[in-house]
């Protein structure tokens, strides 16, 4: 074999430059700015998302608290950051509020679809805080109930907030039932 054809063994290898280098670094920054405002968007549309299906979930139940003249309720679990729809059966006792389209029951996982979505605090319109119910009468007035045998409990003294981890507060009026978002 003669020593001229083989290849030396530093003239087989191939190395990328210092610009080379220098390009791919541009690049990918180039990349990773004009992704940022795409993921940030995202991450708006997700929170705001959230926030108008607790709102939609409010409004559905008062309205249908008014349409069909039984009471509606939402149930706001700070614990699992859950939103459950209520109503009273013929026996009198609290169930869940089946979807008309699947018969499922409505609940809302905020976590679960709204990934980072968390309900931080709900303070109901009787002062109490935590967990609780926020009940429509055919009239649309907020009150509360017992959250087994649904009897009526007293009308609200204040407004409810249901506040999301987004620093978004969604307000239930106390003298109206009127929902409202509150930045």
């Amino acid at each position: 074999m003669n020593l001229s054809t083989r290849p030396s063994a530093y003239g087989s290898r191939r190395a990328f430059t210092v610009y080379e280098l220098l390009v791919v670094v541009v690049i990918m920054g180039i990349v990773a700015v004009s992704a940022t405002p795409v993921m940030s968007q995202s991450i708006e549309a997700r929170q705001a998302a959230a926030r108008d299906e607790v709102i939609r979930l409010l409004e559905y139940a008062r309205g249908r608290a008014i349409a069909t003249g039984f009471p509606a309720g939402v149930r706001v679990d700070t614990s699992d950051s859950t939103i459950r729809l209520l109503t009273i059966n013929d026996a009198g006792a609290v169930v869940d509020l089946s979807d008309p389209i699947n018969g499922e029951s409505m609940i809302a996982n905020l976590p679960r679809e709204f990934a980072e979505v968390l309900i931080s605090s709900y303070v109901n319109g009787d002062g109490g805080s935590g967990t609780g119910t926020v009940w429509f009468d055919y009239q649309a007035e907020p009150h509360t109930r017992d959250d087994v045998s649904g009897v009526f409990d007293a009308f609200f003294i204040q407004n409810a907030t249901i506040t999301l981890s987004t620093g978004t507060r969604v307000v239930i009026h106390a003298d109206s039932g009127f929902v409202e978002n509150q930045p």
